[in-house]
């Protein structure tokens, strides 16, 4: 408010720009986010500083960028101002909606002897105004407009010791009209105000600008349409203060025009206006939350905050907490732990104490990744700053160590009973459910059921996840009795009204059915889940067909492939690729369809039958086995799952078989 009112204050010069506007034909503002951001990789050296010190200032290591690729993101988009050219107020309005030359007497047309390049009038210069009289419908606020003896009252501070000659254009009048924008609920309104204004004789200035800026941010009007008043000014050459910057910025990033406020932050810049540490924060957010261009999505989102926060540190700008958090959960949600960790110690070792908003976000993100240390790490820092752990802090060091590439239950548990051990902290249904998690990754299904029983004793409820995640760990257990614990599980979950089997049930029970070569019962498993409704999705389908392989059911196997091939293409014949992607084969489908057309053993057992066959192989490989097996394998490649043979598979038969038909002389020439 206090801003609006401000007449002429020591300005910086406009900022110049770059590249041309991109208007439409009726003076609008077009669209700007053009940029076209290309394919970008993050890498680091082991060795490499965090932070380079200085003008260095390398965050990230190396970002592959392309030198122009993003270039239109970060520089200003706009023409330098004609000083020559007649001064237009285009900000929110067609091209005839307001044209003032500031050269000319708007009453008389003849030119104002104060007059300067660009039009702008000093109040001081001006020795006698012509005070053209009110149009009809003018606004009551601005009476004082036509009226000399008011306006001198104005200017002289309410004393009348001044006179007219003062000019409407003096920093009191000014800042009395700026008032009357600020009551404004509507862009109209706004523009009909401004329309008055420059009847009566005066020259908007930066501040009057920065009123409709105002309205813009706190009305009806919307944030959006700010960066018209600020295109606006760019035109009309207005030189601008910080508080303008300031004040464009805030409403671009309200309004996500993400685009636009880099522009700005680049015209800042060049105008020589200092980019303080809370604005670089508040554009690094905006680039972690908001996609920019064409190239959408976690990881290019992760290296626009890179690139802003490098130049941060380049123009010796010390990150501030906002910044740094920004950056870490951009990180996270790129899933690139280890820049999580790396950022984390630079902002420690800077002197910046994290928030607990920070700790949280930092530990979540390096325990997704398993970096069980660097979890611990963060967590005892966390302990000396005095934050005490939360539920959700204790379940992501949980995480890390069932995501650890070799799992580790042991510590899970560990921290489980620290958790609960003073009482303070209650464990959820996702604290066992990591629990049982670390123990089936570990290949230790007795923990899990240790985690079940715990569960139980803290009355925590028991979801069908929980079962599903039991059943899949008592398939772990020698057979039969892996398969036993599982059915009994099973025939608990129906014995329970509050939960019914899913898909992911049926899946884990015919894994443990192929695990114990129990076809029967996957058979009966199968078609109890048809009945109540459920389809096959590829968990279960796989399940299904290593269930069948494993039991020479070749045939069958193969057929549950065409099966699963003939949905997803009627799926894509109805336009719902979405739908087809989900159940269509992948390359586990067919490694698991090879092991069971090529033997019980898999791929294996018939290299060594090839291999030990006295006749050279012949026999398998003009089976129906094989046939089916190279039938599928161009399905894959089709599918781009596999690359086509140098010779082709049929050409490397012929050589095989015409290498010799038996003896060692035969394998030798077709091995």
């Amino acid at each position: 408010g206090g801003a609006a009112n401000a007449g002429n204050a020591t300005t910086t010069s406009a900022p110049p720009s770059s590249n041309k506007r991109n208007r439409s034909n009726n003076g609008r503002r077009g669209n700007k986010n053009n940029s076209n951001i290309s394919n970008s990789s993050i890498t680091r050296g082991e060795d490499e500083p965090v932070v380079s010190g200085g003008g260095a200032a390398k965050f990230m290591g190396t970002i592959d960028l392309d030198e122009d690729e993003e270039a239109e993101l970060y520089m200003s988009s706009d023409p330098a101002p004609d000083p020559n050219a007649p001064a237009v107020f285009m900000g929110t309005m067609d091209d005839g909606d307001f044209t003032f030359d500031a050269s000319s007497d708007p009453a008389t047309g003849v030119a104002s002897a104060g007059a300067g390049p660009g039009g702008t009038e000093s109040y001081k210069s001006v020795a006698a105004r012509v005070f053209v009289p009110p149009s009809e419908g003018a606004r009551p606020e601005l009476a004082f407009l036509y009226d000399p003896a008011a306006v001198a009252v104005i200017v002289a501070g309410g004393s009348g010791a001044a006179t007219a000659a003062s000019g409407l254009n003096a920093p009191e009048v000014m800042g009395r009209c700026n008032d009357v924008i600020r009551e404004c609920t509507s862009m109209d309104a706004v523009l009909a105000t401004v329309r008055e204004m420059t009847r009566a004789g005066m020259v908007p200035v930066e501040s009057t600008y920065l009123a409709i800026m105002l309205v813009c941010r706190d009305s009806a009007v919307g944030p959006a349409r700010a960066i018209e008043v600020y295109d606006a000014m760019l035109l009309n050459g207005v030189a601008m203060t910080k508080s303008t910057f300031d004040l464009v910025l805030e409403c671009t990033l309200r309004a996500k025009q993400i685009t636009d406020a880099l522009r700005v932050k680049k015209d800042m810049q060049r105008a020589g206006v200092p980019v303080e540490a809370r604005l670089f924060s508040s554009l690094i957010k905006a680039l972690c939350d908001n996609d920019v261009g064409k190239r959408r999505g976690a990881k290019p989102r992760l290296i626009r905050t890179c690139k802003l926060f490098e130049e941060m540190l380049a123009a010796g700008v010390q990150p501030p907490p906002a910044a740094f958090n920004a950056l870490i959960t951009a990180a996270q949600r790129a899933r690139q732990p280890d820049l999580v960790a790396r950022t984390f110690e630079e902002m420690v070792s800077s002197g910046v104490s994290p928030s607990r908003e920070t700790y949280e976000t930092a530990l979540a993100a390096v325990s997704g990744g398993g970096l069980v240390d660097k979890a611990l790490d963060i967590f005892a820092a966390m302990r000396r700053d005095g934050f005490e752990p939360r539920k959700t802090t204790y379940n992501s060091l949980l995480e890390a160590c069932a995501s650890a590439p070799q799992p580790r239950v042991e510590q899970a548990f560990e921290i489980f009973y620290k958790m609960t051990g003073d009482g303070k902290v209650e464990p959820n249904n996702r604290t066992f459910a990591l629990l049982i998690d670390a123990a089936v990754r570990a290949g230790m299904p007795s923990f899990a059921f240790d985690a079940f029983d715990a569960q139980r004793a803290a009355g925590v409820e028991v979801t069908i996840g929980t079962y599903n995640r039991l059943i899949h760990a008592a398939g772990l257990q020698p057979a039969p009795l892996g398969l036993k614990a599982a059915l009994e599980l099973f025939a608990e979950i129906k014995s329970r009204t509050d939960m019914s089997p899913d898909e992911y049930t049926f899946g884990s029970l015919l894994a443990a059915c192929a695990r114990a070569g129990d076809t029967e019962r996957a058979d009966k498993l199968v078609k109890e889940m048809v009945s109540i409704g459920l389809a096959h999705n590829r968990v279960t389908r796989h399940a299904y067909i290593m269930c069948l392989g494993r039991s020479n059911k070749w045939r069958e196997a193969l057929a549950q492939y065409e099966i699963q091939r003939e949905e997803a293409a009627t799926l894509i014949a109805a336009g719902d690729s979405k739908a087809a992607a989900a159940i269509a084969p992948t390359h586990e489908t067919y490694t698991l369809l090879f092991d069971a057309l090529l033997g019980p053993s898999g791929a294996e057992a018939a290299i060594a039958t090839v291999a030990l066959d006295r006749g050279g192989g012949n026999a398998f490989i003009q089976g129906e086995r094989a046939a089916a097996a190279r039938a599928v394998f161009r399905d894959g490649i089709e599918a781009g799952f596999f690359e086509e043979p140098i010779n082709g598979w049929d050409a490397s038969v012929s050589d095989m078989r015409s290498g010799g038909g038996g003896g060692e002389s035969g394998r030798g020439g077709g091995g």
